[in-house]
């Protein structure tokens, strides 16, 4: 038998559909794959010839809620770590239930692949002794360029450095939870801060679905085994062309814009207004994306607008003239891999880092945040993206440049070289781990 790998992630589709693709590109390569991630992403997986396992439930409804929604808005980055520090009794409850299904869907591997949210992901690996991997969307291995990536901008390199110790606290909300399963792992007490990307107190290796055009340098003494492979993008709907209304649209006018924001929350009625006017300000055509919030009242909508349910951002981004989002890594990766300036609204965490990746590339403006959004600074901003020939032009180059990555081609054959466990000249498939040392 093919060595099994466990790929354990939780979250929103952003954080699901790499990880599945990656569990495709391994089980093509020969490796037993199976894949843990919440319910609603079961169609997903199995879609792709993966065996699903379950790793908790359904993150819409958290990302929708009240509080999540006020969190978005929120101007401090410290308010957004305080709260995963000590999340409300909702979002407790979910993340304990990732961490349990998680030991349970990896009962059986021979490695685990493991994104951030799956922090029992290190004690697994240290209790059936096997390789882990951390697939992170942000930036976590530490840097004298850049602080941690939920973290304001940039400061000298000692503080950039000094804060990735924040990760220490990433598991101390679900201390009692983490201890009884290690007891059930066979495995002594935990010291409560551990880093939770560690086992038996060295770093695990570090995959980053990121193009190397993106990417910070690490610290001299990170000491992480770190990867930048590309992006790891996923063909949604292949056969996918614009129909009805938005052939119609785009087909009317000037190229237009495309504004989305993915699973943020939504936006609300007053910056659903503000976002209108300054449309009409900077004279540019949008295509609005609901996504999984909303644009608050937009049934009234001017003629330089047109609200879409849904369009495959890979096979949409080519047919506008920039994109307006919320700066998820796989946006951000989709809308520069077609070539196209871009202008980041973060809403929370990791989302202003890669804004401001953006604007340090040359791509697009610095990020607005949408807690900074005016009807002047968001028309102002939509002009400069559109109107700024720099922009295009460096978006051209980086759209040329990461066409030509292979991601998960990349990514395949690191975890190989981590993990091997399979012959290089064919395809058969030895014995495991487990079944050598039992020999």
């Amino acid at each position: 038998m093919a060595p099994r790998i466990s790929i354990l992630t939780a979250g929103t589709l952003g954080s699901i559909s790499p990880m599945a693709v990656l569990g495709r590109a391994l089980k093509d390569e020969g490796y037993d794959v199976s894949v843990a991630a919440p319910e609603n992403f079961r169609g997903l997986i199995e879609n792709m010839g993966l065996e699903f396992r379950r790793c908790g439930a359904d993150f819409s409804a958290f990302m929708k809620d009240e509080e999540r929604n006020m969190l978005a808005g929120a101007r401090s980055n410290v308010r957004q770590v305080l709260a995963w520090r000590f999340p409300p009794a909702r979002a407790r409850s979910m993340f304990d239930g990732v961490l349990r299904d998680a030991v349970v869907a990896a009962a059986d591997a021979d490695a685990i692949v493991f994104h951030p949210f799956v922090s029992v992901a290190s004690d697994i690996a240290e209790a059936k002794n096997i390789p882990a991997i951390l697939v992170p969307l942000a930036f976590v291995s530490p840097s004298d360029e850049t602080p941690l990536a939920m973290l304001p901008r940039p400061g000298k390199p000692r503080w950039n450095r000094m804060s990735y110790g924040f990760l220490r606290l990433q598991r101390t909300a679900f201390s009692r939870t983490i201890q009884e399963l290690r007891a059930s792992l066979g495995l002594k007490k935990a010291f409560r801060y551990v880093h939770p990307h560690h086992v038996r107190g060295s770093r695990v290796p570090v995959l980053f679905p990121v193009s190397p055009l993106l990417r910070p340098r690490a610290a001299r003494s990170g000491g992480d085994d770190i990867h930048f492979t590309g992006y790891w993008f996923r063909d949604e709907d292949p056969g996918w062309r614009p129909t009805g209304a938005l052939a119609t649209f785009l087909g009317s006018g000037e190229q237009p814009i495309y504004i989305g924001f993915g699973s943020m929350p939504g936006i609300g009625p007053d910056r659903t207004a503000m976002l209108l006017a300054a449309l009409e300000a900077a004279n540019v055509r949008a295509i609005l994306g609901k996504g999984w919030g909303s644009f608050g009242d937009a049934s009234t909508l001017p003629r330089n607008v047109h609200v879409l349910d849904y369009a495959p951002h890979e096979h949409l981004f080519p047919l506008v003239k920039a994109v307006v989002h919320h700066g998820g890594l796989g946006t951000v990766s989709t809308g520069l891999r077609a070539g196209k300036p871009t202008l980041v609204c973060p809403f929370m965490l990791d989302q202003a880092y890669w804004g401001h990746r953006v604007a340090q590339l040359g791509v697009g403006p610095e990020p607005l945040p949408i807690s900074s959004w005016t009807r002047e600074a968001l028309t102002a901003a939509l002009r400069d993206l559109c109107e700024n020939p720099l922009y295009r032009m460096h978006a051209d180059a980086a759209g040329v440049e990461m066409r030509q990555e292979d991601g998960p081609a990349t990514a395949a054959k690191v975890v190989r070289d981590i993990v091997g466990g399979l012959s290089p000249t064919s395809t058969e498939r030895p014995a495991n781990r487990a079944e050598t040392e039992e020999a």
